[in-house]
C-alpha cells in the first residue's frame, strides 16, 4: 500500500463527487471547528459550486450519537464529512447506507478499513501514509478538487495553510515533508507558492522587527509576546541598525549575522524569565516562512503561517463562516472583522497564559511532565489553544509533555494532552482510558487527545497516560 493506492481512491470518490454534481444532489458537507476544518470545508465548497453542484456546510466540535441522529434527520442525499468522523464508519453504514463519505488524516482502526466496503472513506493512514504529518484534511480536500478539474489547481495554498494549521511543518527547519511536499513543490512552481528560510517571527517582511518579536505567539515568547516596548527596548541594546532612511527595518531587511545577534538576544533575555535548556533555540526560531504572492504584501493573509492564525482565531471565536468566507476570496468586511477579532482573541490569550505562568501553585512539574490546573480561568473550549501556547513554551525545556486541566461543571473536567511522541499508540490508549475509566469521553487529534472525565477519576486517567509514555508514576 502507498501513494499509488491513495490517489486511486480519490479517483473513484472523485468520480462519485463528480456524479452528485451532475444530478445536483443535495450534499451536506460536515466538517470541523478548526483551521483545517474550515479549509476542507471551503475547497470542496468552492469546487462544488464552480463545477454546478448543490452543497452547503456545517461545523461541529465534535460529533455525538445525537448530533449524528439529527443529521440523519435533516435527510440530505449525501453527507461528505471532512476532518470529522473517523469512527463513525460502522453507524454511518447504518444511518446513511452508501450516501456518506470521509475525508479525514486521524489515524484510523483497523476494523475500521475492513467495513469500508464503498470506498468512503478517503484517509492516509488506510494507505501506510502517515496522515500525522504528510497530509491534512484540507490537502486532502485538495487533491480530489483537483482531480475534479485542473482549474482547481490554485486552491493548492489552502492545502499548505492548513498543514501549516495542523503543525505539520515537521522536516528540518520546519520543512514539509511527503504528500504536503508535493502539493508545495508543485504551489512554488506554479507561483501560488514562495518560501524562504528566515526567523520564524510574525510579520517578518511588513512590521518593524521589536513589532515582529512582539506578535509572535508560536513560539510563546514570556516578557517579549504582546509587550512592543520591552521588545524594542532590548533591541537597541544590540546596537542593530532599526532604521534605514527613517522607514523602520523589518526581519527581511537584516543580514546573517544580526538575525543570529537577535536570537542571541531573545535567548539571553528568555533565560531570565525561565529556567530552561536554550542551546538549540535556533532550530525553533529558524525555519521556513511560507508566503501568498497573490495577496496584498502585509495582509494577514500574506504569510501563511498568520493566515492559519487567523482561522484558528475565526474557529475557537465560533465563527467558522467568516473563516469560509476568506477561504473563499472575500478580502473586504469579513477579513477586517476577522483582524478585530483575532487582536482580541490574542489580547485575552496573552492574559490567559500570563496569568497561568504567574500562579506557580497552578504547575505540577514532573521533570518529563506538566500538570496545569486551569480551573476557573480558561472556558474548556480554549484549552486546546491554550495548550499550545504553553507547549511551544516548554519547548525550551526539552519538549515536556503538558496536561491541562479546567472544570466544565461540577461533575466534569476537560483534560487535554498536548505534545505527543511519535511512539505513542493512540487507539491503545483511546481503549485502555475506556475500558478503565466509566463515562470517559475522548477525542485524539493529530497533535492532541482531550478527555472529559469526573475528577475523581484522574488518577486512573493519568497512570494510563503515563504508561503510554513510558513514564514512571
Amino acid at each position: 500500500m502507498g501513494y499509488n493506492e491513495f490517489y486511486e481512491n480519490v479517483n473513484i470518490i472523485c468520480e462519485k463527487v463528480r456524479n452528485l454534481i451532475d444530478e445536483r444532489k443535495d450534499i451536506l458537507i460536515i466538517s470541523s471547528s478548526s483551521c483545517d476544518g474550515i479549509i476542507s470545508a471551503s475547497i470542496l465548497i468552492s469546487s462544488i459550486w464552480k463545477s454546478g453542484g448543490k452543497a452547503s456546510t456545517r461545523f461541529e466540535n465534535n460529533l455525538t450519537l445525537e448530533s449524528i441522529d439529527q443529521l440523519k434527520k435533516e435527510d440530505h442525499e449525501f453527507y461528505l464529512f471532512t476532518d470529522i468522523g473517523t469512527g463513525f464508519t460502522e453507524l454511518f453504514n447504518r444511518l446513511f447506507s452508501k450516501n456518506w463519505a470521509i475525508f479525514d488524516h486521524k489515524k484510523l482502526s483497523f476494523s475500521e478499513v475492513t467495513i469500508d466496503d464503498n470506498n468512503a472513506v478517503l484517509n492516509p493512514w488506510k494507505y501506510d501514509i502517515d496522515g500525522r504529518n504528510e497530509i491534512s484534511s484540507g490537502g486532502i480536500s485538495y487533491f480530489v478538487a483537483k482531480n475534479l478539474d485542473k482549474k482547481f489547481s490554485d486552491l493548492s495554498s489552502l492545502a499548505i495553510i492548513s498543514a501549516l494549521g495542523d503543525s505539520q511543518d515537521v522536516g528540518d527547519k520546519k520543512s514539509l515533508i511527503g504528500l504536503n511536499k508535493e502539493i508545495l513543490d508543485f504551489s512554488e512552481k506554479n507561483g501560488v507558492i514562495r518560501t524562504d528560510i528566515d526567523l520564524l517571527l510574525s510579520f517578518n517582511e511588513s512590521l518593524p522587527i521589536h513589532e515582529s518579536i512582539a506578535n509572535t505567539f508560536v513560539p510563546y515568547l514570556p516578557g517579549l509576546t504582546c509587550d512592543v516596548t520591552k521588545c524594542l527596548e532590548l533591541l537597541k541594546k544590540t546596537n542593530i541598525p532599526l532604521k534605514k532612511n527613517g522607514r523602520w527595518r523589518t526581519i527581511a531587511d537584516t543580514m546573517q549575522e544580526e538575525k543570529f545577534l537577535i536570537i542571541e538576544t531573545i535567548k539571553e533575555f528568555l533565560s531570565t524569565k525561565i529556567n530552561g535548556n536554550f542551546e538549540k533555540i535556533e532550530t525553533i526560531l529558524i525555519g521556513y516562512n511560507y508566503f501568498l504572492p497573490t495577496e496584498q504584501y502585509g495582509s494577514p493573509v500574506y504569510e501563511a503561517r498568520r493566515f492559519s492564525d487567523l482561522l484558528n482565531s475565526c474557529a475557537l471565536s465560533k465563527k467558522t463562516g467568516l473563516g469560509t468566507s476568506i477561504c473563499l476570496g472575500e478580502r473586504s468586511g469579513a477579513l477586517r472583522e476577522a483582524i478585530t477579532d483575532e487582536q482580541e482573541f490574542k489580547n485575552s490569550s496573552h492574559k490567559l497564559v500570563s496569568k497561568i505562568l504567574k500562579e506557580k501553585w497552578r504547575f505540577s512539574d514532573k521533570g518529563s511532565h506538566v500538570i496545569i490546573n486551569a480551573d476557573g480561568i480558561i472556558e474548556s473550549d480554549y484549552v486546546g489553544y491554550l495548550t499550545r501556547l504553553l507547549t511551544s513554551y516548554y519547548q525550551y525545556n526539552n519538549n515536556k509533555i503538558i496536561i491541562m486541566k479546567t472544570a466544565i461543571d461540577e461533575d466534569n473536567s476537560k483534560y487535554l494532552l498536548g505534545s505527543f511522541h511519535e511512539n505513542i499508540d493512540v487507539e491503545q490508549m483511546a481503549k485502555e482510558l475506556s475500558d478503565k475509566i466509566d463515562g470517559i469521553k475522548i477525542t485524539f487529534s493529530n497533535r492532541d487527545g482531550q478527555m472529559i472525565i469526573n475528577p475523581f477519576q484522574e488518577d486512573s486517567l493519568m497512570s494510563i497516560i503515563l504508561k503510554q509514555f513510558k513514564i514512571p508514576p
